[in-house]
């Protein structure tokens, strides 16, 4: 039985083609996909892919907002409510960079290494609380030893800062804060620049991810500029220098998904080949925590194949991974909510909640607050007559309300 669309999404891309004075056949001709896949998405017959939508609003010179519904989820704030006081003494850790308080005695830097691990890791996790409350204890101290130390230890330090500094992102981009997401970000690429050879990689990744946000907007012109400016980082580099060829990877593997969401399915998989190449030379590694490597690949080739709408390849490729022992929960979290999302696509909605119920299993708080996850939960409570207990459960746990 053929799935229908998300509610409204073919409706409003039907009433704004009809706006513009356009046949279904002129709209696919401008959009550059078939008349009969917008007669079936128009129709409800199949689903409109993040690509099709992509295309349609472009089309129509319409964002790409304009041709979603509105979702059913709770303002961020409701959400994040939590957390939001933590943000303030985060906030002003980045402010005051540069006036670290007096009476701070740094830990020895091997500790501050540790430390500035530990809180990563708590990111990676999805434990925002906890990570909330260290950081800005943490960047505090980081600040003071980085700019009374010198030499060697001062460009390490820097390395440290700018790993710190991502946390900041992690917890905006969650709950929706893309201002603090902003400014974390660019304090990170401020302390890299002082990083010594560690430098070049740190602000690569940096810009990997700065794309996150304008992602989520579909703003796919201004994830390219920031990606080659990504790339543009590493200009000079080698195999030698440190994180180089894992920041590379990771852009490729950005870069992918990017594609995919445009439907340019042939530039999707040069970047993954290209990522691959790398994966083969690096093997799994934990450098700048982005955790890259031939499973970080493959994970990506899920995502990229999902977005592409290529449902059934993302399933087949998605049943034959396997996760390394201590591989970052967010990460296997962000692959089973592809994998939901194939799911409901394919309408296999039980099968779609189970594989949502995974996401949380590894990391609750992801699971909770992500949008994709918002989104699928919407769908599947729609397009069922009667839905389960365990699926109004979930969507009440994550906030989602009918």
């Amino acid at each position: 039985m053929p799935e229908t669309s998300e509610p409204g999404t073919g409706a409003r891309i039907a009433a704004c083609r009809k706006f513009h004075h356009l046949t279904q056949r002129e709209l696919a001709a401008r959009a550059h996909v078939s008349y009969s896949l917008i007669n079936k998405v128009e129709r409800g017959a199949v689903p409109a892919t993040p690509a099709l939508v992509t295309a349609c609003a472009r089309a129509l010179g319409l964002d790409v907002t304009d041709l979603q519904p509105t979702p059913h989820v709770n303002s961020v704030t409701t959400r994040a409510a939590a957390l939001m006081p933590l943000m303030v003494p985060i906030r002003a850790a980045l402010d005051l960079y540069d006036l670290p308080p007096a009476g701070i005695q740094p830990r020895p830097l091997p500790q501050l290494a540790e430390a500035v691990y530990a809180v990563n890791r708590l990111a990676q996790s999805a434990k925002y609380r906890p990570m909330a409350e260290q950081l800005p204890g943490l960047l505090e101290e980081l600040h003071t030893a980085a700019h009374t130390a010198t030499g060697n230890e001062q460009s390490a330090l820097f390395g440290l800062l700018a790993e710190a500094y991502r946390c900041g992102h992690s917890v905006g981009i969650v709950i929706g804060l893309n201002d603090l997401s902003a400014i974390a970000l660019a304090r990170m690429d401020w302390a890299a620049q002082q990083a010594g050879d560690r430098g070049p990689a740190l602000r690569a990744v940096r810009e990997y991810l700065r794309v996150t946000r304008y992602l989520r907007a579909d703003d796919l012109e201004a994830c390219r500029r920031v990606q080659a400016a990504g790339r543009s980082r590493l200009d000079g580099t080698d195999s030698a220098t440190p994180g180089a060829l894992v920041a590379a990877g990771q852009l490729h593997l950005g870069s992918a998904v990017v594609a995919a969401r445009a439907g340019d399915l042939d530039t999707m998989r040069v970047h993954l080949d290209e990522a691959g190449w790398i994966a083969e030379r690096t093997g799994e590694r934990d450098d700048l925590a982005v955790h890259f490597g031939p499973t970080n690949v493959a994970v990506h080739r899920v995502m990229t194949l999902v977005e592409a709408g290529q449902h059934e390849q993302a399933l087949t490729a998605g049943r034959r991974l396997r996760f390394p022992a201590g591989w970052a929960p967010t990460r296997i979290g962000h692959h089973h909510i592809d994998m939901a999302r194939a799911l409901r696509w394919m309408g296999r909605h039980d099968a779609a909640l189970a594989a949502l119920q995974r996401a949380r299993k590894v990391a609750p708080q992801q699971a909770k607050h992500h949008p994709l996850v918002h989104e699928t939960v919407t769908h599947l409570v729609h397009a069922t007559r009667r839905p389960s207990e365990a699926l109004t459960g979930f969507a009440a746990w994550c906030d989602v309300r009918p």
